[in-house]
């Protein structure tokens, strides 16, 4: 951030800190929360505060990428407020934790809205305001500005963190509340997954920017945390839960070293006119690495865990008896296996890209900076 802002020519660390400090608190509000209306009301801070860190500090034309974000978050927000007030006062409470004593438990089947259309329309807006903050599919448009141009400590919250709180959500409110609906709704949902996992990858794999690839990949990632929670079963949703924290370390693992390259490369972006820089950097090398191998589900990390639960819970819907036929289900296996192979494509083409080869001529100029 002091190289932002010399960049800018100033800036007030007291004005940073503040939001940066209530945007990473807000977030840990969203977590605990045991109601939707905690949960609404933390996520509307973290949106806020990420708002203003996007329009004060971010890149190119940040006044206008901080307004798409702001409009099309809280546009999902809207909808998300609108149907939890539905399920709010059709059933008496918003709680979807429960405490007796000093043992929480899930409110389940116990907040119920009896209302077939009423329950319908609730679901529908909670899911679809929570698909647009992941984001899924065709409410993908503002993250690859958001995430690209706001500044490089920002990133590492916004997208291993912020967007996952809305896979949180799903889960917390929606597996939990509306477990028959969820059910109904799988294999569209599951449809759903599979694309933004295709879309984010093949994308990703395009990109010049490299803060551009890491936003691309976080629409992919996303994906597999909507489609361990889709498809309904413990692995899928254990899976789901720990691919949050699986993208969370991955991701910002890669974020940091995107800014690393920015602040010591004279502020190169373009993945095509890096290269060589492992032995100029090797500590940002290494950590580049293990962000890819993670997100990658590749070992020693620990996204190989949450990939193998989030398959295992799609092979556990498949074999539980699917009503799908045999075209349908090679169709689901071969997409899911084709979005695993795009992200290790796309993360060890990229490390080569920028680590490895000769260091471009451009570069070498500055290398002092390295």
């Amino acid at each position: 951030m002091e190289h932002r802002f010399h960049e800018l020519g100033g800036g007030s660390w007291g004005v940073y800190y503040l939001n940066y400090t209530l945007f990473s608190a807000s977030m840990l509000g969203v977590a605990l929360s045991t109601n939707i209306v905690e949960f609404y009301l933390f996520l509307e801070v973290s949106l806020l505060t990420s708002f203003i860190l996007i329009a004060l500090y971010g890149y190119g034309d940040r006044i206008k990428i901080a307004f798409l974000y702001f409009i099309w978050t809280h546009a999902g927000a809207f909808l998300f407020l609108i149907g939890s007030f539905i399920y709010g006062l059709s059933t008496g409470s918003f709680d979807y934790i429960a405490v007796t004593g000093d043992r929480p438990y899930p409110v389940g089947g116990s907040g119920y809205i009896a209302d077939q259309a009423l329950r319908n329309i609730s679901f529908a807006l909670i899911l679809i305001g929570l698909l647009i903050k992941l984001p899924a599919f065709g409410f993908h448009i503002w993250l690859p500005y958001a995430h690209a141009e706001a500044p490089t400590p920002v990133s590492a919250l916004l997208s291993p963190n912020l967007i996952g709180l809305a896979g949180l959500g799903i889960y917390r409110i929606l597996v939990i509340l509306y477990p028959g609906l969820m059910q109904a709704n799988q294999w569209y949902l599951i449809a759903w997954a599979l694309i933004t996992i295709i879309y984010g990858g093949v994308l990703a794999l395009y990109q010049e920017d490299f803060k551009r690839l890491l936003a691309y990949s976080s629409i992919s990632q996303m994906g597999y945390m909507l489609l361990g929670l889709a498809t309904m079963s413990p692995p899928g949703i254990a899976g789901a839960l720990l691919h949050y924290l699986t993208h969370a370390l991955g991701k910002a693992s890669l974020f940091m070293a995107a800014g690393n390259i920015i602040v010591g490369a004279g502020g190169l972006r373009n993945i095509y006119r890096m290269g060589g820089f492992a032995f100029r950097m090797p500590y940002t090398a290494v950590s580049s690495l293990l962000g890819f191998l993670t997100i990658s589900g590749l070992p020693p990390t620990i996204g190989i865990i949450s990939k193998a639960l989030v398959l295992m819970g799609l092979a556990d819907l498949i074999f539980r008896g699917a009503s799908l036929s045999p075209g349908m289900v090679a169709l689901v296996v071969v997409t899911a296996i084709a979005g695993f192979g795009l992200t290790i494509a796309y993360s060890f083409i990229t490390m080569k890209r920028i680590f490895f080869g000769k260091l471009s001529e451009g570069v070498e100029r500055s290398q002092r900076h390295l």
